[in-house]
């Protein structure tokens, strides 16, 4: 039962991690992200596993690199697929974007590792798989509903819709490489009195420390080259650091209890957690988008159509949950 609550709580935090960031006044979004992907996916996961894990040095010596080049090369393409996905809602805005992202992300990240990673199958395929479409389904509605009003899209500029629409299957499709990760990287290295409870710290640490590289690396690249960074310590930028590591901490302590919940969860983990966790961090999103005023002058309907899609995201979580 606990870790189903871990895992509850991973998707509500991870859905709360990007609230600091609209208080963020004075950096722009390289800016945040830069140091948001350093301290969260590289600084705070080390720190953890120094401290937890005095053994962490001999369970990479003893693991065998191909294994090691594998998991850093799924971090890296994670990476790529995180700003695959910001540049995505950048091109074709925040309703659809995320409505093929999430949908994409959450059908392949339940049905790929039964077929690539020898996930133990569902208890009644039938209803898990009804409940993979009918969490697409809700998110697709989720997103609908937050669209801007009709004729401010992109309809008129096709060259770029069909553009954001190839980054957006792409980003999709690569984002479950966090979920396929974690569970590989919690096989590959395993702890020796500790169990396997070091080796999963290490290897998500590892994995998200590749990740960095890429995602880290392009923002800082992006702010060198715009000749922005001395906005990082022209004042007052106090609270904007403060921020930005609240975010990093949110962000860090959900994929932490995601990993640690799915490693527990064992082959269930891949491909009942995954979804269960994407519907929660939608979930979780909207209920912010509401608390914020973000809906504040949508029609009515609007909303409703947000919380109907809600609703089918809870109603479909049970139903993977079930068919697991």
């Amino acid at each position: 039962m606990l870790i189903w609550v871990g895992l509850a709580a991973a998707g509500i935090l991870n859905g709360s991690f990007a609230v600091p960031m609209k208080r963020v006044k004075r950096w722009s979004f390289e800016h945040i992200w830069a140091v948001f992907s350093l301290l969260a996916m590289v600084v705070l996961p080390w720190l953890a596993v120094w401290t937890a894990i005095p053994e962490w040095r001999s369970l990479l010596v003893g693991t065998p690199a191909t294994g090691l080049v594998r998991l850093v090369a799924l971090g890296l393409t994670w990476g790529v697929a995180s700003l695959l996905y910001g540049l995505a809602i950048d091109a074709l805005g925040v309703a659809l974007g995320i409505s093929i992202q999430l949908g994409l992300s959450i059908a392949a990240g339940a049905i790929l590792p039964r077929l690539w990673l020898d996930a133990a199958p569902a208890q009644s395929p039938a209803v898990f798989y009804a409940g993979v479409a009918l969490m697409v389904a809700g998110v697709i509605v989720c997103a609908r509903a937050g669209q801007d009003a009709p004729g401010s899209g992109l309809r008129g500029d096709r060259t770029r819709f069909r553009r954001g629409l190839v980054i957006a299957v792409f980003g999709g499709l690569g984002a479950p490489l966090l979920n396929i990760g974690i569970q590989y990287g919690t096989g590959l290295l395993h702890g020796d009195s500790a169990g396997t409870a070091s080796g999963q710290w290490v290897a998500w640490t590892l994995f998200l420390t590749a990740a960095a590289v890429t995602q880290s690396g392009y923002c800082f690249f992006r702010v060198f080259a715009r000749g922005a960074w001395s906005e990082y310590f022209r004042a007052p930028v106090r609270a904007e650091w403060l921020r930005t590591c609240a975010m990093a901490g949110i962000w860090a302590a959900s994929i932490g209890l995601y990993a640690f919940s799915a490693a527990a969860l064992g082959p269930l983990g891949t491909s009942v957690g995954w979804p269960i966790f994407i519907g929660l961090i939608v979930v979780t999103s909207n209920a912010w988008g509401l608390m914020l005023g973000e809906w504040r002058g949508k029609p009515s309907g609007r909303v409703r159509q947000m919380l109907l899609g809600s609703a089918v995201l809870i109603a479909a979580t049970f139903l993977v949950a079930q068919g697991r």
